[in-house]
């Protein structure tokens, strides 16, 4: 399971030099018990503005007197496509104050749809009628329902304005 963690703060820090990202990433967190990291301490991801900017897996972790804990890890190859992405989890929102959530690694990994392998390597998994469709290249084909909507954002980009697709007459 996953550990995101919420770099409002400290990411601007890092943006200035004064921090590095490690150091933002991994810790010191509050109120991250001894259950929690068991759990969910796989891997750290880093979020700033409702953007992935940070993916490590978890190796170890280090906790002060005062409950704080900071997180041993190595940048993540696994997860290394997260990387200025969209988040995985639901935006914070202002003055939530817990800067931490929690999400299982197989739901990031693979989603929530059955997939359906295919031959030639493609996959292909339905969710709400639409049929998404990904070939042995990493190509990807949407196949709406009968009057819905796709939106596109450019991979990579924040803040990109969507390109909406016309419905199919």
């Amino acid at each position: 399971m996953m550990i995101v963690v919420n770099l409002r703060k400290s990411y601007r820090e890092v943006l200035s030099g004064v921090r590095d990202m490690e150091d933002a990433t991994l810790g010191w967190w509050a109120d991250v018990n001894d259950d929690a990291i068991a759990r969910y301490g796989d891997v750290v991801v880093g979020v700033y503005n409702d953007q992935v900017v940070s993916v490590y897996d978890v190796t170890g972790h280090e906790r002060r007197e005062d409950g704080r804990v900071f997180f041993e890890a190595e940048e993540s190859v696994e997860f290394a496509s997260l990387l200025h992405q969209k988040s995985p989890v639901k935006p914070w929102v202002r003055g939530q104050a817990r800067p931490i959530q929690y999400i299982e690694t197989d739901l990031v990994r693979h989603g929530d749809a059955p997939v359906e392998k295919l031959d030639d390597g493609y996959r292909r998994a339905v969710v709400a009628n639409y049929v998404l469709t990904v070939d042995a290249d990493g190509i990807a084909t949407i196949e709406p329902p009968e009057g819905g909507v796709v939106i596109v954002t450019a991979a990579g980009r924040n803040g990109a304005l969507p390109t909406v697709l016309p419905r199919r007459a």
